[in-house]
């Protein structure tokens, strides 16, 4: 009887308890598989399952695991839009006991509270990504840490700290490729990615997102990388490619409706409403207001800020000032309660615009005046030149805008020019004044990544295969975000106050000499500006053309001038344009040139005035990326006098592979040179480089030293004690980089025992320890580069300034090897005979026009200018 009851009860039970068993098996098994998906942000498919789920969870009575569906859900869910009532819910759900007695548990629930917390205000998630990494650190969860360190790099390069952001940015992504977590790989990726595009840095954002997507192409179920389809249409249409952007932004845009993935649909329809701009004015405020409208809604501030700021935009654009008033000020309150240091320059300065049309003059200024300080206390913490000058580059229209207010409306000529001196040469100046880098012997992993540099770039060299090329570039791409940068800030430097201080007009003016006379320009639209300082006098002269209209005539000159064009049209317009003005009605003999723009390419001593005379004919004429960078050469703490009077490197032999097809004929290189072009092609040797450095060697006062032929290796080069050399003269092929300018370098020889690879970079070239007077390099395009907005350009010329030389003389073009040899002795016998270093080299190309008349046409010469002070005598 008792076995009966018990077999009848046995068949009652044991089916419910299989029954709950399987169903808990089940809701474990979906759980399971949401936790993958969420991990690869695929959203549209994780969310279902959270949901399953949590439903199979409660009725069986699983809190612990339901409440893990239910924050998965919550964070899955997150990018649809952030409720009250999500939010209330979660902050409920953290406080429950179960929550609180399991590490793991409230770690999930963090997890989704930061997630929402970021899509409404990324800076009011900071705590919960901090309280993460702790909780991941004592779970010993590798994936969350470096999540939760990628997120807090986010908010700290919003708070303006921004070399500890990527300090932790750089070592979460290490982690996150080494780990193979690859959702968040792809994810932080792309958000690197954006942000180069933000500082100004388009081609390097769009490697940064390629890699994210080629990733992504290999991982399955990986969600749609919304944010790396986002950096790559931004950086495409900060180049140009406005057709390839847009198709990448179609794609993303139906895919986002398509998921109802809000977030991702706000944003890419800002990028999208920016670009139309332009061209379709009704598709822009179209694409624009639903941004807004959709950002609203759904609870994401930082986004209805951003797309509220750029319709500000087009309204101003378009005339509509109290529209675009009334949008910019609700940017600005929305950004400020955000506490978002980083981009709030770039709003403010967007208001002041639109105040100084609506004649609000006043208010304006106070405006530019807040954007431009945020941004002095943005470089405070940036010890990345390359970084200090992109953002500069971003923020020029700022500069610019707030120049032409005090230059016009208060017809102040001091603070016009402190205004635009905070900006010019700025990366260079701090260096000059005491706060510098260097990427030598950082840590680790910085010098493992210079020798992978160096050993990638070598099969660069060698590599004919178009897609093992390729390939070699990604992974050098990939080895250069490696490099860590150290700050070296001297005592000199100053207190934080003192040190973003440009150096005041009157102070300028004495330091000038009576005969020389600074010309410092601002190119803009309608109108460019140039400031005219001497030692008693300084004025502000609107110039009588816009900058387009200034550039186009400079890309016209310097393709004549290439094309061996002895009567050039625009040089008499450019001479009417940008010199008539200043030096028709003044005396002074000497002309130190401050440029902007695509000023920065042209020879000034080479445009003809009225009488159809070079102007070298009746001035000496020098450049300076900035008027407070000439003084800071002009006065830096006295050295040692080098004991070495010359060092020349050049016959260098180019043997087997190396760079530029087409570089042969009699030029040193090509003039389109570029990094990116590097081939297969035998780079020809320079044979008439042994005449100039021996014959230079004979000219000059005191020891010297030449290495030629296999002795000129970049070891053995930087193996020399280079800050004995008063002047350092580089006969050798240059290539420029005008995408990656670190990349530009001088091509020496690569010895067989050594780990070099022969290319003299300006990153390495900046780390050099040099006390040169002068710099000469007879290579072609070193001084030419990226232009950087008002920070100026980024050269192998610069990068010698920046490593301590006092001057540098680089060409601008093609090199002629007759004519060089020339020109550089003519030189060389007037430094000699004790002329300053602007006069010798006036004096050399005058007596080349001279000796070959017609012959000597602009091309040989003129390309050869001379940065930094050219004020001084080397030899006495």
């Amino acid at each position: 009887m008792l076995k009966g009851k018990i077999l009848f009860v046995a068949s009652i039970i044991l089916p419910l308890m299989i029954d709950s068993d399987s169903r808990l098996q089940e809701s474990q098994k979906l759980l399971a598989q949401a936790d993958r998906l969420a991990m690869l942000y695929n959203w549209a498919a994780a969310a279902p399952l959270y949901a399953q789920a949590e439903s199979l969870f409660t009725r069986v009575g699983d809190r612990t695991n339901a409440l893990a569906a239910r924050f998965g859900f919550f964070e899955a869910t997150a990018d649809s839009g952030v409720t009250r009532t999500v939010v209330d819910e979660l902050a409920i759900c953290l406080q429950d006991p179960l929550v609180q007695a399991n590490p793991r548990l409230a770690l999930r629930g963090l997890v989704a509270k930061a997630v929402l917390d970021r899509n409404a205000n990324e800076i009011s998630a900071r705590e919960s990504w901090k309280r993460i990494l702790d909780l991941a650190t004592i779970l010993g969860d590798k994936s969350w840490q470096a999540r939760a360190k990628a997120e807090i790099g986010q908010i700290l390069y919003m708070d303006g700290n921004i070399q500890s952001a990527i300090g932790m940015i750089r070592d979460a992504l290490i982690s996150q490729y080494l780990r193979f977590d690859l959702g968040a790989a792809i994810h932080y990726s792309a958000m690197v990615g954006n942000g180069a595009v933000e500082a100004g840095r388009a081609e390097t954002g769009l490697e940064y997102c390629n890699i994210a997507l080629k990733t992504a192409f290999f991982v399955q179920d990986i969600g749609f990388p919304y944010l790396a389809y986002q950096g790559k249409a931004r950086a495409l249409i900060a180049l140009h490619r406005n057709r390839d952007a847009e198709a990448v932004l179609n794609e993303a845009l139906a895919r986002a409706r398509e998921e109802h993935n809000y977030l991702a649909l706000s944003q890419l329809l800002i990028v999208a409403g920016t670009a139309a701009a332009s061209t379709d004015h009704a598709k822009a405020i179209a694409d624009l207001r639903e941004a807004v409208e959709v950002s609203q809604a759904k609870g994401f501030n930082h986004i209805f800020a951003w797309s509220t700021s750029e319709l500000a935009s087009i309204y101003r654009d378009a005339g509509n000032l109290d529209e675009a008033e009334l949008l910019a000020s609700r940017a600005i309150r929305v950004m400020r309660s955000l506490e978002d240091r980083f981009h709030l320059p770039e709003h403010l300065a967007l208001l002041a615009d639109v105040e100084t049309k609506r004649g609000e003059f006043e208010q304006a200024d106070n405006l530019y005046n807040e954007a431009t300080d945020l941004v002095d206390a943005l470089l405070v913490n940036v010890n990345s030149r390359q970084l200090k000058s992109s953002l500069i580059a971003t923020l020029s229209e700022a500069y610019v805008g707030h120049f032409q207010l005090a230059a016009i409306q208060f017809r102040d000529v001091a603070k016009a020019y402190e205004i635009i001196e905070k900006a010019r040469g700025r990366s260079l100046a701090d260096t000059l004044r005491g706060d510098s880098e260097t990427i030598s012997s950082v840590d680790e992993i910085s010098v493992d990544a210079q020798k992978d540099i160096n050993r990638i770039q070598l099969a660069i060299l060698h590599e004919t295969d178009a897609n093992t090329r390729q390939s070699l570039f990604d992974q050098l791409f990939a080895a250069e975000q490696l490099l860590a940068r150290q700050r070296k800030v001297s005592p000199l430097f100053g207190s934080g106050t003192k040190r973003w201080k440009p150096l005041p007009l009157a102070a300028l003016q004495r330091s000038l000499h009576s005969d020389e006379m600074l010309l410092e320009y601002v190119l803009s639209e309608p109108h460019s500006y140039c400031l005219l300082i001497g030692h008693n006098k300084a004025t502000i002269t609107v110039l009588a053309a816009g900058k387009k209209h200034i550039e186009d005539l400079v890309e016209n000159y310097v393709a004549d001038v290439r094309s061996r064009r002895l009567d050039i049209p625009s040089s008499k317009e450019l001479f009417s344009v940008l010199l008539q003005p200043a030096i028709a009605q003044e005396p002074y003999g000497k002309v130190i040139v401050v440029p902007d723009g695509k000023l920065n390419l042209l020879p000034f001593d080479a445009l003809k005035d009225q009488y159809g005379k070079y102007i070298l004919a009746s001035h000496v004429v020098t450049y300076a990326p900035s008027a407070s960078v000439l003084q800071l050469l002009r006065t830096s703490p006295s050295r040692e006098q080098a004991r070495m009077s010359f060092l020349g490197v050049g016959d260098v032999v180019y043997s087997g592979p190396a760079i530029m097809g087409n570089a042969g004929g009699e030029s040193k290189g090509h003039s389109d040179a570029d990094f990116s072009n590097l081939n297969s092609a035998a780079l020809p040797n320079l044979p008439g480089t042994r005449e100039e450095l021996t014959g230079v060697a004979e000219i000059v006062k005191g020891p010297t030293q030449i290495l030629l032929e296999k002795d000129a290796t970049e070891s053995a080069f930087k193996a020399l004690p280079l800050a004995d050399f008063r002047i350092i003269h580089l006969a050798v092929h240059g290539i420029a980089d005008k995408s990656f300018p670190d990349r530009a370098a001088l091509v020496l020889a690569s010895a067989s025992n050594s780990q070099e690879d022969g290319l003299l970079q300006a990153r390495e070239i900046r780390d050099l320890p040099l006390n040169a007077d002068l710099v000469t390099l007879t290579a072609c395009d070193t001084g030419t580069g990226s232009l950087l907005g008002q920070e100026g350009i980024a050269s192998l010329e610069s990068a010698f300034l920046l490593a301590g030389a006092k001057a540098v003389i680089a060409s601008l073009w093609t090199a002629d090897d007759i004519s060089t040899i020339s020109l550089m002795k003519r030189l060389y016998r007037n430094l000699a005979a004790g002329q300053e270093k602007g006069a010798a080299l006036q004096q050399a190309k005058l007596d080349l026009i001279r000796e070959f008349g017609d012959h000597a046409l602009p091309v040989y010469w003129a390309g050869f200018t001379l940065d930094g002070d050219g004020s001084t005598a080397i030899f006495k």
